[in-house]
């Protein structure tokens, strides 16, 4: 292996082994930077975008300040352990690259931050004495830190502006002192447990100083809210006192005051209270409590196997995700191999502590060793645990590798530490020195948690990875839009009716017909996604139409789905401009379609809302009561009303045959009360459904069983929701309590598309429709693929009662029928239903068509539906005589 690190021609076998690794970790750290120099030119397909040189900056600062290190290790410290100082490189290097990625103002700081810890260690090699000092003087040290950190109840500020504060300023330069505090209770302890270590029996002589120590350093630290800290803290106290006297009482007792703590804090404190919930049940509020956590994991499995490559995954997405989520930020790019690399460091790195507990032979270097182990290990197993769900969010950092300078300085003062007592282990140590279960059984525990953490990775990395990115809180789909641009959505003569504006990197949907978007739907990175640009986001992301070799290359080497693909609809462009015409500025909805084929031709919706201002009119759409967001012709829920009655009088046929008009029913009684339009003086059969005339379909019903009538509607499909590839409003169930209702059309409500496909089964020989609305899509090489029906035809009326009824309802001079209907919804507010459709007679294509207009407006309606019809039937004349 080629030794960058070397020193000396006669080195030490420490210092080769040392150089080496250093070595190897340097080819890591370049590499890793080559890929990220490049990877705009890869995220951008070739694009002029350049090449990022700016993290190089931190790539020399830590060469040159491990170099240093290695230096000066090799020349002060000969016998150190050769793999703690390699360790510490990688897993630094690797944190500092991913820093400059996220941010590169961070990654600055960052880098300055290394410089300077890795002078102070450069420094205290020259004085491994300096830990005889850290004992003598043991209370000084501890004072010291508790007072610091007092300070920050008085005096503390935030970086960030808000938030706890936890850190001092001097200079300009911000400082945590609970951090340093970390440190100095472990040598507090350590120099403690080395001067009372005589009175074994005297268990309570060790207990009660300790316990005050613990006791005020936790209190500081939750007056300031510094939880995570405290855990730590908590966590390592029980750890080294367990360790050194193997009191099961005291053991247990310290257990159940962490316990009790966790408890009090849970109903005390607001923010423990939340990131409890939130590890619970990580999937309970996605938006909220539950935000952090869930973006972590689906961050951890987007990164698979192999990650997304450094520079090519969006961590960004993630909270905090160059401190708290730095593992899940890592894990994205660099991928399970990433993670088990970070991971089996810190195992490595816990195991040398634990040889150095074991062999050394100053008690004080043993219990501060013992002590830096739990103190890596506990962080370690917070922070990343935390990550993936195992335990709850602390807030800690991850040592050497998040962005922080107090935890920096602190995590590499702790490992000069560990090479000074490493250095001071006689070659062979006496073998009476290795026995020390109750250390290794708690260190091992220690190791046996992050090898159950990396598990839990590879589970979340595989094999719920489909379904954690796939969740639709992963918002990913927004940095693929801006790359590639998503399939256009074109018309059934493939006139455009959605595209793609801008270039790589900045892509945006356009819309060459904005009232069409209540249907299309929209896509934003705040908002989400609606319509068909939600239902159809396989195929028009590639998904669904390209081979799995190609998403698989794409992905791996772009981590970009390939171009999407064109969705053809069955909208007829030019047909539904008109009917947005027609509609104008009235709140409603209209839905034409093909009788047969379940073809929907025009879908319209008022108002509308355009897509491109949504961010800036959002407040105003959600507040509007006209509510422009819904798209009425599927999510609108309205009282049919007399738009029942052909139905109704379709049970009844041989009564209305029987009697010529209405009257011999209705007592001979020529006084109407509720009929939308008048229907002239000589009211017949044909009249009295034409202009709806509501007391002639309650009438008629009374001669209806109910469950005839019920059974009827149910195979018109009136209580279940059609199929259909857009986001469709719950059928209503019918009250069975109130015939009367039910009979006039008042006891359950439909949308329009419900009632224009009853309305297709007249027209259509008594055949319900299935709904289509994307007729097809276009593959990978560009052939047009159809797309088969959501649901299944169906015979809901007899072919003969359709033909009688049509037939008695149809127009004398024009082939279709038609009803006009007015009803009161529950609050009060009239709406007016307008249903045609063609007949027998017509040759060319079967067609109906509803408008529903919320107020009451007859005449109005009417018009619109005759004046759609008329050019619908225009349009299918003309292309038959094509």
């Amino acid at each position: 292996m080629i030794n960058i690190f070397p020193y000396g021609d006669k080195s030490s076998p420490n210092d080769q082994t040392q150089g080496k690794l250093i070595s190897l970790a340097a080819i890591i750290i370049i590499t890793f930077a080559l890929i990220l120099s490049i990877s705009p030119m890869i995220r951008y397909h070739g694009a002029a975008e350049g090449y990022r040189f700016d993290h190089w900056l931190g790539v020399g600062v830590w060469i040159a300040a491990f170099g240093l290190l290695h230096y000066q290790s090799s020349r002060k410290l000969p016998q150190r352990d050769p793999y703690i100082l390699p360790i510490v490189s990688l897993l630094s290097g690797i944190g500092l690259m991913t820093i400059w990625r996220l941010y590169p103002n961070l990654g600055l700081r960052q880098t300055i931050w290394i410089a300077l810890a890795s002078a102070f260690v450069f420094l205290g090699l020259n004085f491994p004495i300096f830990l005889d000092y850290l004992r003598r003087y043991k209370y000084i040290w501890l004072i010291s830190g508790l007072f610091l950190t007092g300070l920050t109840i008085f005096m503390g500020t935030n970086p960030l502006g808000n938030g706890p504060t936890l850190w001092l300023e001097f200079l300009g330069i911000h400082f945590q002192p609970s951090e340093v505090l970390k440190i100095l209770l472990i040598a507090f302890l350590a120099s403690f447990l080395t001067d009372r270590q005589v009175f074994v029996y005297k268990k309570f002589d060790i207990l009660l100083p300790t316990l005050f120590v613990i006791v005020s350093a936790l209190a500081l630290l939750i007056v300031q809210r510094d939880l995570g800290t405290a855990t730590i803290f908590l966590l390592i106290y029980i750890g080294m006192i367990f360790s050194s006297k193997g009191n099961k009482i005291l053991f247990y007792g310290a257990l159940i005051l962490a316990v009790i703590l966790i408890g009090f804090a849970y109903f005390y404190i607001d923010i423990v209270k939340l990131r409890f919930d939130a590890w619970l049940n990580p999937f309970s509020d996605p938006s909220g409590a539950s935000y952090q956590i869930l973006q972590s994991l689906i961050a951890i499995a987007e990164g698979s196997t192999f990650g997304t490559g450094p520079g090519l995954g969006s961590p960004g997405l993630i909270p905090v995700a160059v401190s708290d989520f730095i593992f899940a930020s890592i894990t994205e790019e660099l991928g399970l191999f990433g993670a088990g690399l970070i991971i089996s460091l810190y195992i490595i790195l816990l195991y040398r502590a634990i040889k150095l507990v074991k062999i050394t032979q100053h008690s004080f270097d043993r219990y501060l060793a013992l002590g830096l182990t739990f103190y890596f290990g506990v962080q370690t197993i917070l922070i990343i645990g935390g990550n993936i769900g195992l335990l709850p969010l602390t807030g800690v950092t991850l040592p050497f590798v998040s962005y922080g300078g107090s935890s920096l300085l602190v995590s590499f003062i702790a490992i000069l530490f560990l090479l000074i007592i490493s250095n001071r282990i006689p070659a062979n140590p006496p073998i009476e020195m290795v026995h020390h279960r109750r250390t290794i059984r708690l260190s091992s525990f220690l190791i046996a948690i992050l090898g159950l953490e990396m598990l839990v990775t590879s589970l979340a990395s595989f094999w719920f990875m489909p379904s954690l990115v796939n969740r639709p809180e992963n918002p990913r789909w927004i940095v693929h839009d801006r790359f590639s641009e998503r399939g256009k959505i074109l018309d059934r003569d493939n006139q455009i009716i959605i595209t793609n504006i801008g270039q790589t990197g900045s892509f945006q949907r356009e819309s060459n017909h904005i009232p069409l978007y209540p249907v299309i739907g929209y896509t934003n990175p705040t908002y989400g996604q609606t319509g068909l640009e939600e239902s159809m986001f396989d195929y028009l992301r590639g998904y669904e139409t390209y081979p799995a070799m190609t998403l698989f290359w794409q992905d791996l080497l772009y981590n970009q789905p390939p171009a999407g693909s064109d969705i053809r609809l069955t909208i007829d462009l030019e047909l539904q401009k008109f009917a947005d015409s027609l509609l104008g500025e009235e709140p409603g909805a209209i839905v034409m379609m093909n009788a047969q084929s379940g073809e929907v031709l025009t879908m319209a919706s008022h108002p509308y809302f355009d897509a491109k201002n949504l961010e800036e009119n959002w407040q105003d759409l959600i507040n509007n009561e006209e509510a422009p967001l819904v798209n009425r012709a599927t999510q609108g829920l309205y009282p049919p009303g007399s738009t029942l009655f052909p139905f109704v009088a379709s049970t009844q046929i041989e009564l209305i045959q029987q009697n010529e008009n209405p009257f011999s029913i209705m007592n001979g009684s020529p006084q109407l009360q509720t009929c939308a339009t008048f229907p002239g003086s000589d009211l017949t059969w044909q009249a009295a459904m034409t202009h709806g005339c509501q007391d002639v379909q309650a009438k008629l019903a009374e001669f209806t069983d109910v469950t005839q009538l019920i059974e009827l509607f149910q195979n018109l499909n009136f209580f279940s929701p059609p199929d259909i590839r857009l986001n469709v409003a719950q059928a209503d169930s019918p009250d069975y309590d109130t015939p009367e209702a039910l009979y006039t059309g008042q006891a359950f409500n439909l949308t329009p598309l419900q009632l224009a496909l009853a309305a297709s089964a007249l027209t259509n020989q008594g055949i319900l429709p299935a709904p289509r609305l994307v007729n097809a899509y276009q593959d990978s090489n560009g052939n047009w693929i159809t797309l088969s029906k959501l649901g299944q035809n169906s015979q809901a009326l007899d072919a003969d009662v359709a033909f009688w009824i049509t037939s008695l309802l149809e127009t004398p001079d024009s082939p279709h029928w038609q009803i006009t209907s007015n009803e009161a919804t529950q609050d009060e507010q009239v709406i007016t239903w307008f249903i045609a459709g063609t007949t027998a007679d017509w040759r060319g294509q079967p067609t109906t068509v509803v408008v529903l207009l919320e107020k009451d407006a007859p005449i109005l309606a009417e018009e619109i539906g005759l004046s759609l019809l008329e050019q619908s039937t225009q349009i299918s004349l003309t292309n038959g005589q094509q």
